[in-house]
């Protein structure tokens, strides 16, 4: 393991840290606090610089090390053989070097938690709404072959869009693709936007995964740590479906629904220090 310290104040500053995968892959994270060892994994479209505010909240009572998933940030790259099973191999690679016994898991890290967690063993979970789906019919996907249409245009905005309107996380689901991308380009603009754009490419592949694991959420009867089953208020119905999915099938589970919260508020950008504040409250009880 590679460690450099970033800054002169431990709790104020984070470490960053490496390993290697069991595919012979690098993979970063980024560590800050003290206590007992926590793993963050982030979801889609997102890198470990967008959960330090999370981190940061948490790190009083706890070591949180932030992953970069495989294919952004201090990592390397998904690989032509890239699965969940290869994401799943990652956390255990960092859960060794770490000693964690915690984890938390937001979107598509939330299914990479839950996935790992088959056999993994964790003290405790969290996951925020993850990217669990629960049950499909193939219509259900056609938004993945529009994006992966748009992608070969470099048509990236309108690559977005089918995402936005595909994943069911927002209201512009319901409004035509042209207008839907107009919204997005006046409101995701700037280094956001650059930042998304750059990891297009990964987040297809890796909704092609959601896509094969659709309807396979009976295979978490079998995880054996206790798991808080976390959503946003405002998110929408199906989340909270799913949630409820999940409550029934994992043994030892909590759920918590979080009013004024939505998909997104884990992130740095929207309620990162609310949503520490419960995980950090279910870790510690």
């Amino acid at each position: 393991m590679v460690s450099a310290k970033t800054n002169a104040n431990f709790l104020d500053s984070f470490t960053h840290s490496t390993v290697v995968s069991k595919d012979g892959t690098t993979i970063g994270y980024q560590s800050i606090g003290m206590g007992p060892s926590l793993i963050v994994i982030h979801g889609a479209l997102s890198t470990s610089n967008d959960f330090t505010k999370f981190a940061q909240e948490l790190s009083d009572s706890f070591t949180v090390h932030v992953m970069d998933r495989r294919g952004r940030g201090l990592s390397g790259p998904q690989g032509i053989d890239y699965s969940i099973r290869k994401e799943c191999e990652d956390v255990l690679s960092v859960q060794e070097a770490t000693g964690a016994t915690y984890v938390f898991g937001h979107n598509y890290g939330g299914l990479v938690t839950l996935e790992a967690a088959r056999t993994n063993s964790f003290k405790k979970m969290a996951v925020y709404e993850p990217g669990v789906s629960i049950k499909s019919i193939p219509t259900d996907w056609d938004w993945l072959t529009e994006y992966e249409n748009d992608m070969s245009k470099n048509d990236f905005r309108g690559a977005f869009a089918s995402f936005v309107k595909g994943v069911a996380h927002s209201p512009l689901k319901k409004l035509p693709k042209w207008y839907a991308k107009l919204i997005l380009r006046s409101v995701i603009r700037g280094n956001h936007w650059i930042e998304i754009e750059k990891l297009l490419p990964e987040n297809l592949i890796e909704h092609k995964e959601v896509k094969r694991l659709a309807s396979t959420f009976s295979n978490y009867q079998t995880i054996d740590s206790n798991v808080l089953l976390v959503a946003g208020g405002k998110s929408p119905d199906s989340v909270h479906q799913m949630i409820r999915v999940l409550d029934e099938t994992i043994p030892q589970t909590q759920t918590l629904s979080l009013p004024n919260l939505d998909h997104l508020s884990p992130d740095n950008k929207y309620a990162p220090v609310e949503v520490a504040h419960h995980v950090k409250r279910y870790f510690l009880s």
